[in-house]
């Protein structure tokens, strides 16, 4: 999928497609390498050197993290890859070189490459010493707030489809899901992480949101191999791109302001939006929203998401707009893999 961003045109790859293709050069296996990536974007944050390396080594589409050479639109070779961390840095300008990335920079394509043991991580030493409380979040809380209302919607969109309704419908309820959990708790309106119920004072920090993400993996290769269960599969897809949008790793949103989760073609989804300003759904004087209302259209007639007992609930304390609250029905018992009980 390609979106437009401004004037710059950006490829979007869903995470599971580049853990399921994986280049030749990387010679870890694709559980590890979310477990370690999500914790090295919750210290160190996805805009440096060391995010760098990550992005260089799965995709190529960026230059390269030492030397700063032009993206080849491929990743490396295994040779490319060990010369790259040999390589003297490239620094360019003063302070381009945060918390020693490059070093960790070299340690992530070491170890990605096959050559380094230890996890390239700052709490990743012996028994896990903290170093670091890991890296601010990139968004501001109404930006992440405002997110979480676009998955409250799509929860409405996507309700319990019952035990035997088609994959994709059951993918989208676990997508909506997974996303409205994760931002919830990201918003602390959650008391808890929602695959290792982790309880944290206020807000969890991002590393602390790390933590609990890298779980995902083994409850998506559960989901995915012994359950066979799209819902389960849906839910911890939709919490890594959710934890790769909180980092500032992707661009987009796990959801957008229609309530379609990025799995889904939305033909609006960067298109420019008046409603907020409004403070409703314009319809079909907005740009974004004349196909497909957005979710201040919330119980407008024809909504397609709304359903009898779907409401706008004023507003939420600490709130500057109505968000939609959780109604008799939206829920479904799952055990932590997203997997009916």
């Amino acid at each position: 999928m390609t979106v437009v961003l401004g004037r710059r045109i950006v490829r979007v790859v869903r995470i599971l497609h580049l853990l399921d293709q994986l280049p030749e050069a990387i010679a870890q296996r694709p559980g590890r390498i979310w477990n370690v990536l999500a914790r090295s974007l919750g210290e160190q944050g996805a805009d440096g050197r060391t995010a760098l390396a990550w992005r260089w080594t799965l995709t190529g589409a960026c230059p390269s993290p030492v030397t700063l050479s032009p993206p080849a639109g491929r990743p490396p070779g295994r040779g490319e890859l060990l010369a790259e961390a040999a390589a003297p840095a490239e620094l360019g300008r003063p302070g381009a070189d945060p918390g020693g990335q490059v070093m960790h920079a070299r340690f992530v394509l070491q170890w990605l490459g096959g050559e380094l043991d230890a996890l390239p991580l700052w709490n990743g030493g012996p028994e896990n010493q903290h170093v670091s409380d890991g890296a601010p979040y990139p968004h501001t809380r109404a930006e992440i707030e405002e997110v979480h209302d676009w998955a409250l919607l799509a929860r409405l969109g996507y309700p319990w489809p019952g035990e035997s309704a088609p994959d994709l419908a059951s993918l989208g309820f676990g997508w909506a899901l997974g996303a409205a959990q994760l931002l919830a708790w990201a918003c602390g309106e959650a008391a808890e992480g929602p695959l290792s119920s982790t309880r944290v004072t206020g807000r969890p920090t991002l590393y602390q949101v790390s933590l609990d993400v890298r779980r995902a993996m083994t409850g998506l290769i559960h989901a995915r191999e012994e359950d066979g269960q799209p819902t389960g599969v849906g839910r911890m897809e939709a919490i890594m791109e959710t934890f790769l949008w909180l980092a500032g790793w992707n661009p987009l949103p796990p959801v957008d302001r229609h309530g379609h989760g990025a799995f889904e073609d939305c033909q609006e989804r960067e298109a420019p939006c008046g409603c907020d300003a409004a403070g409703r759904c314009l319809r079909g004087e907005c740009a974004a929203c004349w196909r497909v209302p957005c979710v201040h259209g919330v119980g407008l007639e024809g909504f397609p998401a709304v359903a009898a007992d779907a409401r706008l609930d004023g507003r939420a304390a600490g709130r500057s707009k109505p968000r939609i609250h959780r109604v008799q029905g939206l829920d479904h018992p799952l055990d932590q893999r997203g997997v009916g009980e």
